[in-house]
C-alpha cells in the first residue's frame, strides 16, 4: 500500500479525551476555591485557583476552535501545573508526576508528540537543575527522568503493537473493500453487456432501413454531383472554346484576317494552343473521373521518354523566362530510359515544377536536370528565387497551402499545384520532396521507377532439372522491362468501349478490334483473357455472341450493349455531337458529314464570342457561306421558318428552351423537320453514364453445372458490390 493512500491512525487511537483532562483541571480549581487547606500554604490557593480557571478555559476553547492546538495546550498546561507544583507550591517529590503529561501527549496527540514533550521536559529539567534557587537538585532529576522516559517506554510499548496491528486491519480492510468494488463494478458491467446486447439487438432490427435510406441518399447525392459536373464543364469549355477555336483559326487560316501573320506571333499562338488544349484534356480528365464509381484516379501508363517530355515542357515556360531575363539551363542526358509512366499526368508535374519555379525567380537562372539513379529516374528543378523557410516547407505540399510572400500577389493560382503534383507522382509509387535555402533557391525534385516491380508467377523450381548446368551470360540484356497485364480483346464496330476502357483502366491491356474477324485474328496473333464483345441492341448482341462461340471456343465471351456516346444526340435527331472546345478541323470534318452542298449556316447559341468564333470557322471553310444567328431557342425556330437553313449548330445550354427541347419541336414541324442539326456544346452529350441493359457470358460450347454454380455465386456478389 502506496504512503499516498495509508492511512493515519491516531486519531483512531486516542483513548483519552482532552476534555477530561480540561473538566479535571477545573475541578481542581473548584477544590482549591472552597478548600484552601488541602494546599501547603492556604494563601496560594486564590492564585493557584485563577491560574486553573484560566487554563482550563483557554484550552476548552482551542479544543473547540483549534482542535490540535488546543490539545498541545491542554498537555502544556498540565507540565506548568506540574512544575508549579515542585517550584512555587514547594510540593516536594512533585516532579516525579511529569510522566503524566507525557503519558497524555501519547494518547490525546500521538507517540512522536509524546516523544517531543519527553525532550523538551528533559532540556526544562536540565535547566532548572542549574539555576540557583530552582530547589531542583540531582535526586529529583534522576526520579523525574526516569519517570518521563520509563512513561514513554511503556507508551511506546502499548501503542506500537496496536498500530501495528491497526495498520494490518486496515490494509486487509482496503483490500476486501478493493475486491468488494470490483466485484460491483465486473456486476456492472455484466449488466451493461446486457443492456448493450439488447439494444444492439434493437439495432439490427433497423439496420435494412438505415441502409435503404443511406442507398437513397448515395443515388441522390450522384444525382447532384453529376448536375454540377455539366455545370462545370460548361462553364469551363466556353472561354476554352473560345481560346482554342480562335487560336486554331489563326494558325490554320491565317489568311482569314487579311495579312500575313509574323512567324513570333504564331510561335506565341503555338504555345498558347498547345497550353489550352493540354488545360483541356485535363479538364475532360476531371469531368470523366468524376462520373467513375470507382473514386480512384486510373493512369494512363506507357513507355515515356522523358528527354522528349521535358524538351516539350521547357518551351511552355519559355516565354516567362525571356521576360524576366532569366536563364534556362537543361541537363538532361540523352541515353535516359524511358520511364513507364503516365504521359500527361508526368509533363503536368514538369510544368507546374518550372512554372513555379519561373514566377518566384527574378533573377539568375533556372536549372532542370535528370539523372538515373539504380532502377530509379529523378528530376529536378532548381531555382536562384528568395527560398523557401523551413516553416513553410513543412505545409509546401498540404493542400491550398499558399505561403505568405505568394499572398501578397493576386493571381498566383490556388495552392494545389505541388499538391496535386506530388499525389501523381505516389501514384506511380514515387517521392517527391523539397530543397531550399532562404536567400539561395529551392530545388523541388521527384523520383519514379522506371519499371514497375514485377511479382513472381511461378517459382524458379519450374526451370531446374538434375542436368541443369550454370551457364553465365557473356553480354548483357538490354530489354525493357514492361508489367505484365491482363490482356482483353475488344470488339465493338463503334469504337467507343475501348477509348472507355483503355482511358480508365492502368492494369490491363486492351486490343481494339472493330469486327469479329479482326477479333479471332488478334486471339490467334496472343491469346488474352477475355473477348469483349459490344452491340447496339440485345438481339444483335445475341447474334454476335452466337457468331463468335463458333469461332472462340477457349476464350471467355463477354458481351455488353453499350450505346455510342453520342446516342442522345442521334437519337434527338442531331446529324453529330461536337463537345467543346471545337477545333477548325473537328468542324470541317462534321460539315462533310452533311452529304449535301451547303450554302446558309445558322448558328444559335447565346454567347457572342462563340458566334463571332463559329462565323470566322465557317468562313474559313468557305468563304461564300451565308451565315445567320440566333441567342434563343425561340429565335432558332423562326429563323428556321423564315429562310430555310442548310444546316444548324445548336449550342444545348439556352436563355429560353434548351437546345433538346428545341430538337423535340423540330422533329414534330414538319417544314423543319428535315433540316440537319449538329450540336456543338460544352454540356455532356449524357447527364448519366452509359449502362448496358445486359451483360452476357458464354464459353465455348458451354459452361459446365460446376462453373455456372461458381459464376451464379460470383457474379451476384460483383453486381451487388458499390462500384
Amino acid at each position: 500500500m502506496s504512503k499516498r493512500n495509508a492511512p493515519s491512525f491516531d486519531a483512531e487511537l486516542h483513548t483519552v479525551s482532552p476534555l477530561l483532562v480540561i473538566a479535571l483541571m477545573l475541578a481542581l480549581a473548584v477544590e482549591v476555591t472552597w478548600e484552601h487547606d488541602i494546599l501547603p500554604d492556604p494563601s496560594k490557593a486564590t492564585d493557584l485557583a485563577l491560574i486553573l480557571y484560566t487554563l482550563g478555559l483557554v484550552a476548552l476553547t482551542l479544543n473547540v476552535l483549534f482542535p490540535l492546538a488546543g490539545r498541545w495546550f491542554t498537555v502544556l498546561a498540565l507540565t506548568t501545573l506540574i512544575e508549579l507544583g515542585y517550584t512555587w507550591l514547594r510540593l516536594p517529590g512533585f516532579l516525579a508526576l511529569l510522566g503524566i503529561p507525557v503519558a497524555l501527549a501519547a494518547a490525546i496527540i500521538s507517540v512522536p508528540a509524546m516523544i517531543a514533550l519527553a525532550a523538551g521536559e528533559t532540556a526544562l529539567l536540565i535547566w532548572l537543575t542549574g539555576q540557583a534557587g530552582s530547589g531542583v537538585g540531582e535526586p529529583e532529576l534522576l526520579v523525574s527522568l526516569t519517570a518521563i522516559w520509563s512513561m514513554v517506554g511503556v507508551m511506546i510499548a502499548v501503542y506500537m503493537p496496536i498500530r501495528q496491528l491497526a495498520g494490518w486491519s486496515w490494509e486487509h480492510f482496503q483490500r476486501a473493500q478493493n475486491l468488494l468494488d470490483e466485484a460491483r463494478a465486473r456486476r456492472a458491467e455484466l449488466r451493461q453487456a446486457l443492456e448493450d446486447l439488447a439494444h444492439a439487438n434493437r439495432q439490427l432490427a433497423f439496420t435494412n432501413e438505415k441502409l435503404t435510406a443511406a442507398r437513397l441518399t448515395a443515388e441522390e447525392a450522384q444525382k447532384v454531383k453529376a448536375a454540377f459536373v455539366a455545370r462545370v464543364s460548361h462553364e469551363f469549355r466556353t472561354p476554352l472554346n473560345m481560346i482554342i477555336g480562335l487560336t486554331d483559326l489563326l494558325l490554320e487560316s491565317p489568311e482569314v484576317y487579311g495579312d500575313t501573320l509574323p512567324p513570333p506571333l504564331l510561335e506565341d499562338l503555338d504555345i498558347v494552343h498547345r497550353n489550352c488544349e493540354h488545360l483541356a484534356s485535363m479538364i475532360d480528365d476531371v469531368l470523366s473521373l468524376s462520373q467513375i464509381e470507382a473514386g480512384r484516379m486510373a493512369l494512363h501508363k506507357e513507355r515515356v521518354n522523358l528527354v522528349e517530355l521535358i524538351d516539350r515542357a521547357v518551351p511552355v515556360v519559355r516565354p516567362l523566362l525571356e521576360k524576366k531575363h532569366l536563364q534556362m539551363k537543361v541537363q538532361v542526358p540523352m541515353d535516359l530510359p524511358q520511364v513507364y509512366c503516365d504521359r500527361t499526368r508526368i509533363r503536368q508535374v514538369i510544368l507546374n515544377l518550372l512554372s513555379n519555379a519561373a514566377r518566384y525567380t527574378e533573377e539568375g537562372q533556372i536549372t532542370i536536370e535528370a539523372r538515373q539513379e539504380g532502377p530509379n529516374v529523378t528530376i529536378s528543378v532548381h531555382d536562384t528565387g528568395p527560398g523557401i523557410a523551413p516553416e513553410e516547407a513543412e505545409h509546401i505540399f498540404e493542400p491550398f497551402y499558399q505561403s505568405p510572400r505568394t499572398l501578397r500577389r493576386k493571381g498566383e493560382g490556388s495552392g494545389l499545384g505541388l499538391s496535386i503534383s506530388k499525389q501523381f507522382v505516389e501514384l506511380h509509387e514515387g517521392r517527391m520532396w523539397l530543397e531550399s535555402q532562404v536567400g539561395v533557391g529551392s530545388t523541388f525534385s521527384f523520383r519514379l521507377p522506371i519499371s514497375p516491380p514485377l511479382a513472381p508467377i511461378a517459382g524458379p523450381q519450374r526451370w531446374l532439372s538434375e542436368g541443369w548446368t550454370w551457364l553465365e551470360r557473356t553480354q548483357q540484356a538490354n530489354l525493357p522491362i514492361g508489367p505484365l497485364k491482363q490482356r482483353l480483346v475488344i470488339c465493338d464496330q463503334a469504337g467507343g468501349l475501348y477509348s472507355l476502357f483503355d482511358h480508365y483502366a492502368e492494369d490491363l491491356e486492351f486490343v481494339d478490334t472493330r469486327d469479329l474477324g479482326e477479333a479471332v485474328a488478334a486471339l490467334q496473333e496472343c491469346p488474352a483473357q477475355a473477348l469483349v464483345l459490344n452491340a447496339p441492341s440485345a438481339p444483335e448482341l445475341w447474334q454476335l455472341m452466337e457468331a463468335a462461340r463458333a469461332k472462340v471456343a477457349d476464350t471467355p465471351l463477354i458481351g455488353c450493349s453499350l450505346p455510342p456516346q453520342n446516342e442522345p444526340a442521334l437519337q434527338a435527331g442531331a446529324l453529330a455531337y461536337l463537345p467543346k472546345p471545337v477545333t477548325h478541323t473537328a468542324l470541317r470534318e462534321a460539315l462533310q458529314q452533311v452529304g449535301r452542298p451547303v450554302r446558309r449556316v445558322l448558328v444559335v447559341d447565346d454567347e457572342a464570342d462563340a458566334v463571332q468564333l463559329f462565323s470566322r470557322m465557317l468562313h474559313a471553310h468557305e468563304a461564300t457561306l451565308e451565315i445567320a444567328t440566333a441567342s434563343t431557342g425561340k429565335g432558332a425556330l423562326a429563323a428556321m421558318h423564315a429562310n430555310r437553313p442548310d444546316l444548324v449548330l445548336l449550342d444545348i445550354v439556352l436563355p429560353d428552351i434548351d437546345g433538346w427541347q428545341l430538337l423535340g419541336i423540330k422533329s414534330q414541324e414538319e417544314e423543319i423537320r428535315d433540316i440537319p442539326v449538329i450540336i456543338v456544346s460544352a454540356q455532356d452529350a449524357r447527364e448519366q453514364p452509359l449502362l448496358s441493359p445486359v451483360l452476357l457470358v458464354a464459353l465455348g460450347d458451354g459452361l459446365p453445372v460446376s462453373r455456372l454454380l461458381r459464376c451464379s455465386r460470383e457474379i451476384p456478389r460483383l453486381l451487388a458490390h458499390p462500384a
